[in-house]
């Protein structure tokens, strides 16, 4: 199977320019085991990019991305062992102090689980999707009835985060750090066309900036 063209050239001119200006603290990376300030579970979504926003050098942050950036509740058995499995070794191994989920808006994973869940006429036939997009029906279920449909959905992108913050107390090895203090959980919320980012300050979004 050929190379497609553009990942050849990107390839050249990252290792021709960044990697060139960085390969310092490349060789150091690999020379001692990483240790991140933070892991990041976020969406798969091709616009989201972490590294950038919060300026992410080699090593900074253990990365997680999943549809629609769910923390399966434990109850969700089935579900929960590509992301708990992430987060098992994050916290266990590399003893990492902070753990943010950060959502988005337009997340295309929210948007076909509000409409799943609101008509099941516009189910399709994902086997996969529709069986992970289930682990966010606590959340559709909160959403107020007096919005609008714009509201709704951003409504049930930040609900999903809360969710999902409130799952990762479900596991004892998770819960235990909160409590002890080891580990900060941060719900971090961004809207993609204006680089706003708004953060979970007890039970409502407030903006970073």
């Amino acid at each position: 199977m050929a190379i497609p063209k553009f990942l050849i050239e990107r390839y050249q001119f990252w290792k021709n320019n960044t990697f060139e200006d960085y390969k310092d603290i490349y060789h150091q990376a690999s020379q001692s085991p990483q240790k991140p300030i933070a892991m990041i579970i976020t969406c798969c979504d091709s616009r989201i990019l972490e590294n950038t926003i919060f300026g992410g050098s080699v090593g900074d942050y253990f990365i997680h991305r999943n549809i629609a950036n769910i923390v399966p509740s434990k109850n969700d058995k089935v579900q929960n062992i590509q992301t708990l499995s992430a987060i098992e070794y994050a916290l266990k191994v590399l003893k990492i102090p902070n753990l943010i989920i950060l959502g988005h808006s337009n997340c295309g994973g929210v948007e076909y689980s509000y409409k799943t869940l609101l008509d099941k006429k516009n189910i399709n036939d994902f086997e996969y999707i529709n069986q992970w997009v289930s682990c966010l029906q606590n959340s559709y279920d909160n959403i107020p009835n007096d919005f609008s449909e714009t509201e709704k959905i951003t409504f049930f992108e930040q609900e999903n985060i809360k969710q999902s913050i409130k799952n990762l107390h479900e596991y004892d090895f998770i819960d235990k750090l909160i409590n002890e203090n080891k580990l900060n959980i941060i719900g971090l919320w961004y809207q993609i066309n204006s680089g706003l980012i708004k953060f979970l300050d007890n039970d409502s979004f407030t903006d970073l900036d």
